[in-house]
């Protein structure tokens, strides 16, 4: 690597440390749902989605794709069914073209990765307190799948920014599953 590309990865790896330290603060100090929690949701999930998108992380930049979705869905009052249909189908979109440029041919990992990201589209649309059984599932399983693929990912092809994402999904799956636990008198 050159010192050019290095400088660039090292940039991308510290504003993905950042945007996740905006997460995280958002998750643990800011009330569920209350508007500075989504503004900091969208303004960290952009900068991931930057940071995926120039890493060449195409599972990655799938899922942040459909956390912008989510969030922007979060800011306006829909059903759970409607909002349901608008992150799935986005979900579904990101899956194809993944299928589309054979990337699950090169990364046969990335299906972990991606079916993560449809069950954390399928939390998104029931985290509106419709379906806090289903929301807290989806949310927490969709969170260990995606820190799942980031770890194998990580060791796989020794890039740094999937250990951005096994923290932050790793930390974003406690709190659902939790919930999940408390709601079935785990």
């Amino acid at each position: 690597m050159n010192k050019k590309s290095k400088k660039e990865d090292d940039l991308l790896f510290y504003i993905g440390i950042f945007a996740m330290l905006i997460l995280i603060f958002a998750v643990s100090f800011l009330n569920l749902g209350s508007i500075q929690q989504r503004l900091l949701f969208l303004f960290a999930g952009f900068l991931l989605f930057i940071v995926t998108t120039l890493s060449n992380q195409r599972v990655l930049q799938a899922l942040e794709i459909v956390a912008l979705v989510g969030i922007v869905v979060a800011f306006i009052t829909v059903s759970a069914l409607y909002a349901l249909s608008i992150t799935l189908f986005v979900a579904i979109i990101m899956v194809a073209y993944l299928y589309k440029i054979e990337h699950y041919r090169k990364e046969p990992i990335g299906m972990v990765g991606s079916f993560g990201f449809v069950l954390l589209a399928l939390g998104y649309a029931f985290n509106n307190g419709s379906n806090p059984l289903i929301a807290s599932a989806a949310l927490g399983f969709g969170s260990l799948a995606i820190a799942v693929y980031s770890c194998a990912a990580f060791v796989l092809y020794k890039n740094r920014i999937q250990l951005i994402f096994i923290v932050l999904n790793a930390v974003f799956s406690i709190s659902p599953l939790i919930i999940l636990a408390h709601t079935l008198s785990i």
